[in-house]
Formats: C-alpha cells, structure tokens, sequence
C-alpha cells in the first residue's frame, strides 16, 4: 500500500518540486535503501522473536514516519524519514514466509503463500485508486494519511490482544552484531555505487569511493559470517539449487515488474494525459487478477507442476513488458488494461509457488533466514528496478534527437528492457529442480 500509494504520487511531487524522473525515484527509494540493507538483520530477529513484538516495532516506526511525512514539506527531510520507514518495512516484511515454512505442515504451505501473497495484492491494487483519488482531492501530502490509518490499525489490534506481552522464543545470546554492521554497509555502498554510476559514470569520484568502501565491507561481512558461531546470515544456504534460484528469480521479477510499475503512472499522465485518479484505478488492473489468481495457486499446482507454472509465468511477465513496449500516444485503454491483466496473472501464478519452491528447500530452522534472504533479494529487485528504469528512461530520452517523439520512444525502448530481463527469468526456471 506504501510504495503504490506514493508511486502514483510522484508525477505530482515531480512538478511540485521541479525535479526530473531520477531525482524524485529517491522518494522511493530511500525506504527501499533502509528496508534492503536491514533485511538480513530481521531475518535474524525472526528466529529470536515471536512475531507480534516484531510486527508491532515494525508498525510502531511506519506510524510514526508516515505521520511525519504528512506534515514535512523539505524534500530532503522527507527523503530522511522514508529512510527510517524501511527499518520499520524490514520488520514486516520478513515475517511471513518464516512462520508459514515453520508452523503450518506441508501441503498447507503453498496454500498460505497464496493467501499472504493475496493480502499483498489487495495493497498494491488499493494503493494507487486511493492514492490517486487523494492526490487529485486533497494534494500529494495526503497519501501519506493511507499508511497512518493502516499502522495504527496494526498497532490497535496487537495491543488489544495483548500480543506485544508475549516472551522470547529462545534465550539471545551470541548475536553477530559485527555481521549484522557489515551486511548493512556492505548494502548501502552497493546501492550508493549503482546511483552515482548512473548519474556521472564510471569515472567519479563518488562512484570508485562507494565501490571501494562495497567491497571492503563485503569481504569483511563473508569473513565475519565464516567464523561466527551464530551469523546473523548463514550463506551456505545458498548453496541449495532451488533456494538460490528462487532467490535470484524474485530478484529479476521484482527488478522488472516494480521498475515498470514506476514508469507507468508517468506515461498515463505525460503521454496519455489521464489524471492522477485515473491513474490510479488503470494501475489496479494486475495487482487485482493477481488476487484472484494466487489464491488459486495452490489448486493449479495440482495440475501443473510447479517448475512449468515458474516458467509460464516468466514467459508471460516477458510478454507484458513487450506489449507495454507496444503502447503510444493512440493506444487504446482496452490495450493498456489487457496488457496489464497478462501482468497481473505473471504475479499471480509467480509469487506464491516460487515462495514455495525456494522455502521448502531450507531446513526448518533457517525459515528465518531464508526469508530474510528472499525479503531482500525482492527488496533489492525493487530499488533496483527503479534504479534501471529511470536511468534506461533518462538515457535514451537524452540521446534522441529533438524532432524525435523523445519521451513516448523513452518509454517504451525502456519497457522493452524490461522484456529482455524477464526471458532472463525463463531461462533460469529451467533449473529448478522439481517438487512433487
């Protein structure tokens, strides 16, 4: 709901601003930075914790940011308090796939994947009718009005039941705090490295700084997990052929669907000149059959093995980026909506089996970490596929001639990026060793 409802905003807080495509991504951004960075250190905190403690920190910090960014007008602060957002996304996030792998028997598994992805779904459909409808009635300022209501209804609920005084899991000791400093870092330079990279080259000053400080705290993060007692990221668990696909399918998925889904409200309303409220219900379309879809993921499974549901479903997320790449000033709505609905059913059938493939490869007790890992891999997806459309987007947009129809070639060159990425994601499914 976050993300959607913020991202529908952008065109707006662009203008309000005066700032280009790439500056304004940073709103977006920075709580991806945070929430990417911290994910490893929440895997963590899942195997120590119950889960109510943890989901009410992690609402507790989002109600607290939200209420603030309604109230700040500084782009700058703003960018700081959607930093701390994430710590709080982190928390939230993680906690699902963890506690499904652990305490639910086999066969309900992908069914619950199914139905934690669904509740995903009908956030990222509201998100931009509400968004929208709120930009357009009240300003941009009151998108942030979604997520106060929300947390503080997680936060009412936790503390009506009386969760929050549950007791720890097991004793906490031996902590790898060095580790868990390291991973961050290590992180938070890689993600500095990638932005300075597309904004002055190679040959920055600022980008051969943050490649220099990623490298030296990656290698020292691998150092201190290999010695530690209890890392705070086991990485042998990568060394599990499903684990790791999953885990680098849901990075590319990720990369190409949230890097589109930041792109499109800016074609709706450059190119289309439909209003943000409109905006906002076209952008409904995929996270809607996704709903429908991914409940049903579990009964389709009984049909189609799970590899080749993987597979048709990156063929079909292929498939949407080459039609996006497809639409122009004259495209009909009739086209965007289908094209989205092919979208809509790549999520759908990917996110819950793919959840299920990676996880049931893990033992039992690395859930936590497993989920922290696949958390993080579709946090990095996001930042990065944010990171890549603007860049892609400004690029070519910059290099066209000026007779050209620059931003509507923009667009869909930047789309068909996208396409390419996602035949990527094929290829890699043919891997995956099958499950009965």
């Amino acid at each position: 709901m976050d993300l959607t409802s913020v991202n529908i905003a952008l065109p707006t807080i662009s203008k309000y601003y005066e700032l280009d495509l790439t500056q304004v991504s940073w709103l977006l951004m920075a709580s991806m930075l945070s929430a990417t960075s911290f994910t490893i250190i929440a895997g963590r905190i899942v195997d120590v914790y119950e889960a109510p403690i943890i989901l009410f920190v992690g609402f507790v910090i989002f109600l607290i940011g939200t209420i603030s960014c309604f109230f700040v007008d500084s782009f700058e602060i703003l960018i700081g308090i959607r930093f701390i957002q994430g710590f709080g996304e982190a928390l939230l996030y993680v906690v699902g796939p963890a506690y499904i792998r652990r305490q639910l028997p086999y066969e309900q598994q992908q069914g619950s994947y199914g139905i934690w992805m669904a509740s995903t779904a009908v956030g990222i459909s509201m998100g931009p009718l509400l968004g929208g409808l709120l930009v357009s009635g009240f300003g941009w300022h009151s998108v942030f009005l979604i997520n106060t209501t929300l947390s503080m209804m997680g936060v009412i609920v936790l503390l009506s039941f009386g969760l929050v005084n549950r007791p720890l899991k097991h004793k906490v000791s031996n902590i790898d705090y060095y580790g868990a400093v390291f991973s961050f870092l290590a992180l938070a330079s890689l993600i500095l490295t990638i932005d300075s990279s597309s904004k002055n080259g190679l040959n920055d000053g600022l980008f051969l700084m943050a490649f220099t400080l990623f490298l030296v705290f990656l290698i020292l993060f691998i150092y201190q997990e290999k010695r530690s007692e209890n890392p705070v990221f086991d990485i042998k668990i990568f060394r599990l052929r499903n684990f790791n696909i999953a885990a680098i399918g849901f990075f590319l998925f990720f990369l190409v669907n949230v890097g589109s889904r930041f792109l499109r409200p800016f074609y709706f309303e450059n190119i289309k000149h439909i209003q943000p409220a409109y905006s906002g219900i076209l952008m409904m379309v995929s996270p809607l059959i996704m709903l429908v879809v991914s409940t049903f993921s579990e009964k389709i499974s009984r049909i189609v093995n799970r590899k080749m549901i993987v597979i048709v479903a990156s063929l079909l997320l292929a498939g949407s980026m080459f039609w996006f790449s497809r639409w122009d000033r004259q495209t009909s709505v009739f086209e965007l909506v289908m094209a989205m609905i092919v979208l809509g059913l790549s999520m759908g059938l990917y996110y819950p089996v793919n959840s299920f493939i990676g996880m049931q490869s893990l033992p039992i007790t690395k859930s936590g970490m497993g989920s922290a890992a696949i958390s993080g891999s579709k946090s990095m997806g996001k930042l990065m596929g944010v990171l890549l459309f603007s860049f892609c987007f400004s690029l070519i947009s910059s290099n066209l001639k000026p007779e050209s129809d620059q931003i509507n070639i923009a667009f869909q060159s930047t789309f068909l990026v996208g396409a390419v990425i996602a035949l990527l994601i094929t290829v890699l499914s043919f891997k995956i060793r099958k499950i009965e």
